[in-house]
C-alpha cells in the first residue's frame, strides 16, 4: 500500500480501479505541401475548425450546466475563431508550406511556448486550453475520434497526465465518477468544470502514470488530499465505512443548505465563500452561502494583453454583486506585484517580490491603475452590497492613503453624475504581523477586518509556504500566529467592527473549532469545504468557547497541538 499527498480538486471519496489514459501522440505523415496544395489544405483546416466548433456547440446544447460554466467551454470556440490564431495558422500554411495538421501543431506549440515563457501558474493553466483545442483539431484532421469511454466500467478511475476541459466534459458525459492527474491547478478551467460536474478528483501527483498500474485498486480520498494505491484490506474496509457515512452526511447537509450556520449554543456564524473567477458564482448560489467574503481580482490582469478598463471591470463587479444581492461581496483590490505585471506595466526586477512592491504598495505606486479599479467598484456598489478590502496593509497610514484615493474617485464620479454607495465599507486584510500588532489603531479608521491566514503565517514565521523543504515549519496553529489572530479579534470587538477569517485555516476542519472558540463570527471559505465546515460549526458549543477563552498567551507549541489535535478533535471528527 502506498499513500500519496495530492491536491484535492473536488472533495469526495471514491474506491475503484485505475484506467490509464496516456497522451496521444499524433503521427503526421505529410508535414510539407507544395504551392498547389495550399488552398485545399486551408479548406481542410477550416472544415476541421467548423467541425470542432460544431461538436462543442452540440455539447453546450445538450449538457445541463450553468451558463457561467458553459462560458468556460465557449472559450474554446473563441480560441478557434481568434483572428490571431487563424493568422498564425494561415502563415504556417502559406509562408512555411506546412500541411494542415503540421500547421496546427506548429502554431499552437508556438502559442503554448509563449505562455510557458511567462513562468506563471495562471498562464500555464491558460496554455492547457490552447493545447486542448489543438488536440481537438488534430484529432479531426487525422481522423482520430479519441478515447472511447463507452465501454468503461462504473468503478474505473481515469488516470491522466494533464487534465483538459474537453476530458472533463467527456468524463461527465460518460458518467466517469473520478480522476487523478499528474498536473493541474485548483483554479484551472478544467478544475472549475470538475467541481461544476461534481467529479471527485485529485491532482498534482508527479509520475502518477508510472506509479499506478492498469486495474490497480485505488482509494481517492479527496477530503484529505490523499491517493491510496493498492490499499490493504483494513484500509479498504475503513474507507468503505467512511464512504457510506460521507454519502449519508452529504445528503443530510444538502437538505439543510438554506439554513443558516449556527453553533449548538445558537451563535450565528456567517459562512461566506472565497472566489477567484466569476464563473464560480453559480456554485456559491447553489450553496446558499451568506456572501462572498473574498473576491480576488487578480484574474483581471493575468493573461491579458492590456490593462482591464473601468468598464470591463464594472461589468464583472456589477454582475457578481447583482447575483449575490442582498448578500455582501467583498472585493479585494488587486494583490499583485510588478513581477506578475511586467507584460503590462514595466517594473524593475525585485530580489524578493513577496517582500517587495506588491498589494497596496503596488496600487499606491500605480495610482491610475488603482483608481480605475476603485471607480469600477464604486459604480458597481449602487445596490450597497459591495465592500472594498485592501491587501498588504501595514498600519493605519497605509489604509488612510488608500482611503484618500477612494475619496478622490468618489469626487470624480460625482463630477460625471455617476451613482455609488457613499457609505461603502472599506476594510483591510490582516495578513502581515505589523497589521495585527497595529489592529487597535487600524480598527479606529477602517470598517472591517478580514484575517488572511496564509500570508499571516508565512510572514510571522518567515517561512515560504511553497518551499517543500520548509513545509514542516509552516505551522498555521503556531502560538505566534494564534496570538496575532487574537489581537486582531480583540481590537475589532473593542471597536465594534466585524472581523472574519478568509485564509486557508477557515477551510481546514481542525482549525474551525479553534477559530469559533477564539470569537470569530464570520468565515469565508473554499466552496468545496462549505458543507463540511457548516457541519463542524453546528457541533461547536459553550464548552468550546470556555476552553479557548482560558487559552493563555504564553501557550507553547506542544500545548496548542494537544489542544487542536486532541482536546478539540471531537468537534471536527464527526
Amino acid at each position: 500500500m502506498r499513500v500519496l499527498e495530492c491536491l484535492s480538486i473536488n472533495p469526495g471519496v471514491f474506491i475503484g480501479r485505475a484506467k490509464l489514459i496516456r497522451c496521444r501522440k499524433y503521427h503526421i505523415e505529410k508535414t510539407q505541401i507544395v504551392e498547389e496544395e495550399r488552398e485545399s489544405e486551408l479548406e481542410l483546416l477550416l472544415s476541421a475548425i467548423d467541425l470542432v466548433e460544431s461538436d462543442i456547440q452540440n455539447y453546450l446544447d445538450q449538457y445541463q450546466i450553468s451558463e457561467t460554466d458553459k462560458d468556460i467551454i465557449r472559450i474554446h470556440q473563441l480560441i478557434l475563431r481568434d483572428p490571431e490564431v487563424l493568422a498564425l495558422l494561415e502563415h504556417e500554411l502559406k509562408e512555411k508550406s506546412s500541411s494542415a495538421p503540421q500547421a496546427v501543431l506548429n502554431a499552437f506549440n508556438q502559442i503554448v511556448q509563449q505562455f510557458r515563457e511567462l513562468d506563471n501558474d495562471f498562464f500555464a493553466q491558460r496554455a492547457v486550453d490552447y493545447k486542448d483545442v489543438a488536440h481537438r483539431l488534430l484529432g479531426s484532421l487525422l481522423g482520430d475520434t479519441g478515447e472511447d469511454y463507452s465501454a468503461w466500467e462504473p468503478d474505473q478511475i481515469a488516470i491522466v497526465q494533464e487534465i483538459s476541459p474537453s476530458q472533463v466534459t467527456n468524463f461527465a458525459s460518460f458518467n466517469i465518477p473520478a480522476y487523478c492527474s499528474e498536473r493541474g491547478a485548483y483554479n484551472s478551467h478544467a478544475s472549475i468544470l470538475t467541481r461544476a460536474m461534481n467529479i471527485t478528483a485529485l491532482s498534482a501527483i508527479p509520475q502518477l502514470l508510472e506509479l499506478v498500474e492498469e486495474d490497480e485498486t485505488l482509494i481517492i480520498d479527496a477530503l484529505n488530499s490523499r491517493l491510496i494505491i493498492s490499499p490493504d484490506e483494513a484500509t479498504l474496509n475503513q474507507y468503505r465505512e467512511l464512504l457510506e457515512k460521507y454519502d449519508r452526511q452529504q445528503e443530510e447537509l444538502k437538505g439543510a443548505a438554506g439554513q443558516s450556520a449556527r453553533t449548538l449554543s445558537g451563535r450565528r456564524i456567517k459562512l461566506m465563500c472565497n472566489i477567484e473567477l466569476p464563473q464560480e458564482i453559480d456554485r456559491i448560489l447553489e450553496l446558499k452561502a451568506d456572501g462572498i467574503g473574498l473576491f480576488r481580482t487578480e484574474f483581471l490582469y493575468m493573461g491579458k494583453k492590456h490593462l482591464p478598463t473601468e468598464e470591463e471591470q464594472y461589468q464583472i463587479y456589477t454582475g457578481i454583486a447583482k447575483k449575490m444581492a442582498p448578500h455582501p461581496v467583498t472585493i479585494r483590490t488587486f494583490d499583485l506585484g510588478g513581477d506578475k505585471l511586467t507584460h503590462l506595466i514595466p517594473s524593475p526586477r525585485e530580489e524578493n517580490p513577496y517582500l517587495g512592491c506588491r498589494g497596496i504598495r503596488f496600487s499606491l505606486a500605480h495610482k491610475e491603475v488603482f483608481k480605475t479599479q476603485i471607480r469600477a467598484i464604486l459604480r458597481a456598489s449602487t445596490d450597497s452590497n459591495i465592500k472594498v478590502m485592501f491587501p498588504m496593509i501595514n498600519d493605519s497610514e497605509d489604509f488612510l492613503k488608500a482611503r484618500a484615493i477612494v475619496l478622490e474617485c468618489m469626487k470624480e464620479l460625482d463630477g460625471k453624475g455617476e451613482t455609488y454607495d457613499t457609505d461603502i465599507d472599506l476594510g483591510v486584510m490582516i495578513e502581515v504581523p505589523s497589521a495585527a500588532l497595529c489592529a487597535e489603531e487600524l480598527a479606529h479608521v477602517c470598517d472591517f477586518f478580514s484575517i488572511g491566514t496564509n500570508d499571516l503565517v508565512q510572514y510571522t514565521l518567515a517561512v515560504d509556504r511553497n518551499n517543500e523543504n520548509l513545509s514542516s515549519q509552516y505551522i498555521q496553529h503556531h502560538p505566534a500566529v494564534i496570538n496575532l489572530i487574537r489581537f486582531s479579534i480583540n481590537a475589532a470587538r473593542k471597536n465594534s467592527i466585524p472581523v472574519s477569517v478568509c485564509g486557508e485555516m477557515a477551510s481546514i476542519d481542525e482549525y474551525v473549532p479553534l477559530l469559533i472558540g477564539l470569537g470569530i463570527n464570520e468565515l469565508s471559505i473554499n466552496p468545496t469545504a462549505y458543507f463540511r465546515v457548516k457541519n463542524i460549526i453546528s457541533h461547536c458549543d459553550d464548552t468550546l468557547d470556555s476552553v479557548i477563552k482560558k487559552l493563555p498567551e504564553t501557550i507553547t507549541l506542544p500545548e496548542i497541538e494537544t489542544l487542536v489535535f486532541k482536546t478539540l478533535a471531537p468537534y471536527y471528527q464527526i
